[in-house]
């Protein structure tokens, strides 16, 4: 259940092992916020190596069954219910900060919505208290949380901590693996900048 990162890498090990996959995914296309060419060409890709997909569908339940499982789903298209047999179920909508255990609230640490810690170049409302990685708004990436890391170590040093977040780079570790970094074509149409486009098809 779902088509992100999580889902296409772990589904794509499952299938490459040998298992048949389905991904059911409740927007229409795989990798949310990915170039738009890139999602179609590595949904193609999955397909092609036999992986199937049901796009616009909401889950509704997950019932086990005798060591099954039945995975209900809408359509959103057409409103229709259909369900899907399967040995196993595995969950991957989205993450979320694991902050439990570590006494946020007994010092009163501001908390989002979201469950994320607050921060303001990754100083908390509490003196003396910095926060960086996976608890904190942005992508959940070892890399941007090193990057902070170091830039909170410069800040406390008196000197000019620095993250670019444009240039933080994403991989997902299919086969093919997909790389992307910086902006999306989408991204630099709707700020009206101009862009120059380039392709090279490595099967020449």
């Amino acid at each position: 259940i779902g088509a992100g990162v999580i889902g296409l890498e772990l589904g794509s090990v499952y299938n490459r092992l040998g298992s048949e996959v389905t991904v059911i995914e409740y927007l229409d296309v795989v990798t949310p916020g990915m170039d738009g060419e890139v999602q179609k060409t590595f949904q193609r890709i999955l397909k092609k190596q036999g992986m199937s997909f049901v796009m616009g569908a909401a889950v509704q339940k997950v019932e086990k069954t005798k060591g099954r499982a039945k995975v209900t789903y809408k359509l959103k298209k057409n409103d229709s219910e259909d369900t899907i047999d399967a040995d196993c179920v595995l969950v991957a909508t989205g993450r979320k900060p694991f902050t439990d255990g570590l006494g946020l609230e007994a010092v009163g640490v501001a908390m989002s919505e979201r469950g994320q810690i607050k921060t303001d170049h990754w100083k908390t409302n509490v003196e003396g208290i910095w926060a960086i990685g996976d608890v904190i708004d942005g992508p959940m990436l070892a890399h941007k949380a090193e990057d902070e890391g170091m830039a909170v170590a410069e800040s406390i040093a008196g000197q000019a901590g620095h993250v670019n977040y444009g240039v933080i780079p994403g991989v997902i570790y299919t086969h093919p693996e997909v790389a992307t970094v910086g902006q999306t074509e989408d991204q630099l149409k709707g700020e009206g900048r101009a862009y120059k486009i380039g392709k090279f098809s490595f099967m020449g």
